[in-house]
């Protein structure tokens, strides 16, 4: 079995801002993206639950699987439009076996 290495991003963002980050996704050319609901979660600004009314704070996990130059752009231009807003930024060394796809 052979695997290939590929960078995996992992982007917790308030789900306003989705669109945005998927939309500069498709321009970087990633040729895939999972989107995931978040429901719950603590960290140092306490703790967050998904369901208020209207989703105002609600929270999503964007998981990106690119190779290495596209993870650059990709990270570079997350960190220009997510700078200032509530994002968790997660990068981390994967392998994957159909590389083709990624």
């Amino acid at each position: 079995m052979q695997t290939h290495a590929r960078k995996k991003i992992e982007l917790v963002i308030e789900a306003v801002h989705v669109p945005a980050v998927t939309s500069l996704l498709d321009r970087l050319g990633v040729p895939g993206y999972t989107v995931l609901p978040v429901l719950a979660g603590k960290g140092h600004q306490g703790l967050r639950r998904a369901g208020d009314p209207g989703g105002i704070g609600d929270s999503a996990m964007i998981v990106v699987i690119a190779g290495e130059e596209v993870a650059r752009r990709v990270l570079d231009e997350a960190d220009v439009i997510l700078r200032d807003r509530m994002a968790i930024i997660v990068v981390s060394d994967v392998q994957v076996l159909r590389g083709d796809h990624f």
